[in-house]
């Protein structure tokens, strides 16, 4: 280690990636959760689980990584090659720690007077409805309602807990410790992570995203309705995506709506995207592959960037 930074050789790189990936599965985390429990970005994250390691990074943030993934301290960046002991389930570990064990323990009354209010103003904050999170959760309206509250006529467990959380869109925990701030929100919008492995990918989960108004991302198991799905085919094609390269007008046509209505719909879209910020990582690779190129050909650029792109784009 020099001047607090550790130095990751190339070669070591995709070794790492892997390690941290698997780590991250195994306590059964998504990107933003570890993201928020080892204070880095969720982009950043993103890029080094894919292998794009810098040559040097922070001590302190690999300390960070090693806490978050409850590892020791080095073992993520050393070659040990020894696994760590199962993590089993982690949900409610604030809870655990109060003394009770598994999904099914109980969360103390008192913890859940306040957690209702803290739960209220966050999902106003993101502009949910009571309905939204209702439905997430599998409960109905006026149970949520009285959740809100601090009301509970049926023990609040672990497991609803961890349930609720992630209808709030927050890290495990984070009700019982609630932010000042909802943690998903960047200057009033909505913070998304757009994990995909090509640009064609990207756009389309984009898309999604916008033609549910951010819906899909609270329940992301819930297939898309089919108005969802129409909506998220036109903007795609907006921008050439499809194995087809049908022009608008046809794929209105194939929807039942005129070019007019479709062009609608898509402005519509595109206002809505000003309500969220979205980290593309693949973008970002394409524009540093592009600044490194500034000289080539478009068929040199295209062929360089193909991978990234995917198969229904080119340069």
């Amino acid at each position: 280690m020099s001047g607090g930074c550790e130095w990751i050789p190339r070669s070591d790189a995709w070794r790492i990636a892997q390690r941290l990936r698997e780590r991250r599965k195994a306590l059964g985390w998504t990107l933003a959760e570890l993201a928020a429990r080892a204070g880095v970005a969720q982009s950043t994250l993103v890029r080094w689980e894919r292998g794009r390691w810098p040559d040097t990074i922070a001590a302190a943030m690999v300390n960070a990584l090693d806490a978050a993934l409850q590892a020791p301290q080095g073992w993520l960046l050393s070659r040990d090659t020894e696994p760590l002991p199962d993590p089993g389930g982690n949900a409610g570990s604030a809870v655990v720690q109060e003394g009770l064990s598994d999904l099914q323990a109980r969360i103390p009354p008192a913890r859940c007077r306040e957690i209702g209010p803290h739960a209220r103003r966050l999902r106003k904050e993101l502009g949910l409805s009571v309905a939204e999170v209702a439905r997430a959760c599998a409960v109905s309206n006026p149970t949520l309602l009285q959740w809100e509250q601090g009301t509970f006529p049926k023990a609040l467990t672990a497991e609803r807990l961890r349930a609720w959380e992630r209808a709030l869109l927050l890290a495990p925990d984070q009700l019982l410790a609630p932010p000042a701030a909802h943690p998903g929100l960047r200057d009033g919008r909505w913070r998304v992570v757009v994990e995909a492995e090509t640009l064609e990918t990207a756009i389309r989960r984009v898309a999604e995203c916008l033609a549910t108004r951010g819906r899909n991302l609270v329940r992301p198991e819930q297939p898309l309705d089919a108005q969802a799905v129409r909506n998220a085919d036109l903007l795609a094609h907006r921008y050439g995506i499809g194995a087809h390269r049908w022009p608008l007008i046809d794929v209105a046509l194939a929807y039942g709506i005129t070019l007019s209505h479709a062009h609608q719909t898509i402005a519509r879209m595109i206002v809505r995207a000003a309500q969220f910020k979205f980290d593309i990582a693949v973008l970002d690779a394409i524009v540093e592959v592009s600044a490194a190129g500034l000289s080539w050909t478009t068929a040199v650029a295209n062929g360089r960037m193909g991978y990234l792109l995917g198969p229904s784009l080119s340069m």
